[in-house]
């Protein structure tokens, strides 16, 4: 019943769209607000991101791609990430942040 009614489907496209968009560098604000467009239901939404890598690791990751600066920290900004997790990144990056200063 539940997938002839698409809720099955729904719940899939949610998930299937939120690893997309995690995978090309999107963060959890960014994957709301998409899957907010495209109709998803909130509590479809917070049971996604909690299936999802945590915030922190991805952004972590790009950094480490894109480099320690203050350029790579805008970058996660634009992207959806937590001010939360921007801070916390740059807290760890400690010395090695260039230009990061008034970003905490």
């Amino acid at each position: 019943m539940a997938q002839r009614s698409g809720l099955v489907d729904d719940r899939r496209f949610a998930v299937n769209r939120a690893e997309s968009l995690a995978r090309r560098g999107v963060g959890d604000a960014g994957i709301v607000a998409d899957l907010e467009r495209r109709g998803v239901m909130a509590t479809d939404i917070h049971d996604v991101l909690g299936l999802l890598e945590p915030e922190t690791s991805r952004a972590m990751a790009i950094i480490e791609v894109r480099g320690r600066n203050s350029r790579s920290v805008r970058h996660l900004a634009a992207k959806g990430f937590s001010e939360e997790t921007i801070e916390k990144i740059v807290a760890d990056m400690g010395g090695d942040a260039v230009g990061c200063e008034g970003f905490i």
